[in-house]
């Protein structure tokens, strides 16, 4: 098992407002920002010392949620305040981006981090849409395009593309990384993104669903490699991803763990951006709807006990003994060989975070190491081309 830390960059001074107020920026703080941006900088740079494997960011637009829309910036930031440790984004959100300057992007980071980088990939939240002006019934053809556009200038001297929304000629990035291939991540929860990630092999991230859910998409993905593309999904080909909260004891970290979620939900808000967050057409398809069957709660309904919602794994607090016997259970049911801990819920205080990765890398890791370990023989994962794409 390998460890990572992973956080949504959520701004920790939402005050109380009623959900008629239009959510806009006239409510956030720079000074407050920028102390926030620092102390995350000091919390993910510590892993590496901690002996975590790494450390990954990510994007959003328009949200106290998560205010790193330019997630690359915070990547660089943490790639020069360490040496060893991977750093990654999961990531980008492509259908929104122009893929050459994400690959340019990507191959400075690579380059930067003496080939420690690990690129990322998403498709974006509905009110990403919304207010770039994108038709979301294009977002899954862009997102295709946008990653074989920067697969290719990763790994290519030069080429031409001729697609339907990215014409290009003679492309040639500079620098170009140092890893051939850069590896790719990315959340895979839908029926589509499951079956574009195994055909490429991408490895696959899971986050909020059930253990029961987690098993589901990553058991469609080993099933797709599997028959549709014949290679075998090793337990390194996924990602689970929880929120943690560790204290010294139960008490403690279930009193903190419910503030900060408490704060998350009702504050910040997980889905309360400037526009509606209501869902867009075109984002999702009925075939994803069936897939995702009874269990398609993304935010847990008001007034869910916190006590249900630490069991299900809305968050995983407690001491070391309760939260690796949570997740050996989870690791061993699912299987994935990678897990990325969300260290700093809603507006959990810089120090409390702090304490808690000294306690899960001192008492929590150590006895986690040996589960899901990939077969012998079995190299890294390395993403490629769709099959059609590299003939041609």
């Amino acid at each position: 098992m390998k460890f990572f830390s992973f956080d949504e960059l959520t701004y920790p001074g939402v005050p109380e407002i009623g959900p008629e107020i239009r959510f806009t920026n006239r409510f956030c703080d720079p000074k407050l920002a920028h102390q926030t941006y620092h102390e995350h900088i000091e919390e993910w740079a510590a892993c590496e010392d901690l002996g975590f494997d790494g450390a990954f960011v990510n994007e959003h637009h328009f949200t106290a949620f998560n205010t790193q829309p330019a997630c690359n910036i915070m990547a660089t930031a943490i790639i020069m305040k360490t040496k060893k440790m991977k750093v990654g984004v999961i990531g980008n959100v492509i259908p929104l981006r122009h893929p050459i300057r994400t690959a340019e992007e990507f191959a400075m980071m690579d380059v930067l981090s003496g080939g420690r980088f690990v690129a990322g990939i998403v498709r974006g939240l509905p009110q990403e849409y919304v207010s770039y002006n994108v038709d979301p019934f294009t977002s899954r053809e862009r997102l295709k395009e946008g990653y074989d556009i920067i697969f290719r200038a990763l790994t290519q001297e030069v080429f031409d593309y001729d697609g339907k929304f990215w014409k290009m000629t003679g492309v040639s990035i500079w620098p170009k990384p140092m890893q051939n291939p850069v590896p790719f991540w990315m959340p895979a929860g839908s029926l589509e993104t499951i079956e574009f990630a195994a055909e490429r092999h991408i490895v696959s991230a899971q986050v909020f669903f059930s253990p029961q859910f987690f098993k589901s998409c990553f058991d469609k993905y080993r099933e797709v490699a599997r028959t549709k593309y014949e290679w075998e999904a090793p337990p390194s080909a996924f990602v689970g991803t929880r929120f943690i909260h560790v204290a010294e004891s139960n008490k403690q970290a279930c009193e903190e763990g419910e503030a900060a979620l408490d704060y998350m939900f009702k504050g910040a808000g997980l889905a309360r951006p400037v526009n509606n967050p209501a869902p867009v057409p075109g984002l999702q398809t009925d075939r994803s709807f069936e897939f995702r069957g009874r269990d398609n709660e993304v935010f847990p309904a008001p007034g869910v006990p916190f006590e249900q919602l630490r069991e299900k794994g809305w968050i995983v607090c407690g001491d070391p003994d309760y939260v690796e016997q949570w997740l050996r259970k989870e690791m061993e049911l699912v299987k994935y060989g990678n897990f990325m801990g969300m260290f700093r819920p809603g507006n959990l205080a810089h120090e409390k975070v702090m304490k808690s990765k000294q306690l899960f890398a001192k008492y929590v890791m150590p006895k986690l190491r040996n589960v899901n370990p990939d077969p012998a023989g079995v190299g890294p994962v390395v993403p490629c081309l769709p099959r059609e794409k590299v003939k041609a």
